[in-house]
């Protein structure tokens, strides 16, 4: 059960009314997510979890990008937040959760090619730095004890993705929002496809959307083709560079799940 000072977030709850209904939300690893009901409307309560679950999360960041993604309508709008609690409200999206399975079939993810090129279209919102991969990693690194069992396999990533992050650098496109953990419970389709859960959102070259996904399920790469082309870029000239940047993400993945002291899970996503 959330707390009552973070269930008071929601409309409709402020005086401490119970809610008409409260369902605790499936999926995720690093904050629990709760449906909440009340005489004002449907809306999802989210409650952070453990620092430790959360590594590399930056919640200004996350907030500046959510927030503009929800102007595009892309996103669910958050209508409340509250740091101190570590809560937020956003609205409540009916619609069907994707399935793994999407992933395998070209026209789901045209769908999705469409809706990352309008995000990376979006102009970029100040004061939001742009994202550096090799930092990142180190900041992982950083996280695990100096006598860690896994300590030299953990540098040997750090190092990959630095190097990696480098060869997409030096022919990156420009910049965008992206949203950096496309994993199926993150997308949710009803009239439109919208993208939930934005802590791992990043200034980025937008290459780095579809090299996550491509990372998170290898089944999709047959398809590459056609995922780039709804994004309007070029898959021919694109070769190389999402090569390197599925390298980067498949190693911030690894090094994100040793941050957190956990086994990586067989096809390991990031938060989810």
């Amino acid at each position: 059960m959330p707390a009552a000072a973070a269930l008071a977030l929601v409309p409709g709850l402020e005086q401490g009314a119970p809610p008409v209904r409260l369902e605790r939300l499936l999926g995720g690893t690093v904050n629990s997510s709760w449906r909440v009901d009340t005489t004002q409307g449907r809306f999802v309560l989210r409650v952070d979890g453990a620092a430790w679950r959360r590594p590399g999360v930056d919640r200004v960041r996350e907030r500046h990008l959510h927030d503009a993604a929800a102007v595009a309508g892309l996103a669910p709008r958050v209508l409340r937040r509250d740091v101190a609690l570590g809560a937020q409200v956003s609205e409540f999206l009916d619609g069907r959760i994707w399935s793994a399975a999407e992933f395998t079939r070209a026209e789901s993810l045209a769908c999705l090619g469409e809706r990352l090129a309008t995000l990376h279209e979006l102009p970029a919102p100040v004061g939001v730095a742009r994202f550096d991969p090799g930092a990142c990693a180190q900041q992982y690194l950083q996280s695990l004890a100096s006598g860690h069992h896994n300590l030299r396999h953990a540098q040997a990533l750090a190092d990959a993705v630095g190097a990696a992050a480098q060869r997409v650098d030096a022919s990156s496109r420009g910049e965008g929002i992206v949203h950096g953990d496309l994993v199926a419970a993150n997308l949710i389709e009803d009239r439109a496809l919208w993208l939930l859960d934005w802590e791992y959102a990043q200034l980025a070259d937008p290459i780095y959307d579809f090299a996550c996904l491509l990372a998170y399920y290898p089944a999709a790469r047959s398809h590459a083709g056609s995922l780039l082309a709804a994004a309007g870029l070029a898959a021919a000239g694109e070769a190389a560079r999402l090569a390197a940047a599925i390298g980067v993400y498949e190693g911030l993945t690894a090094l994100w799940w040793l941050a957190r002291g956990e086994q990586q899970p067989a096809g390991g996503q990031l938060a989810g």
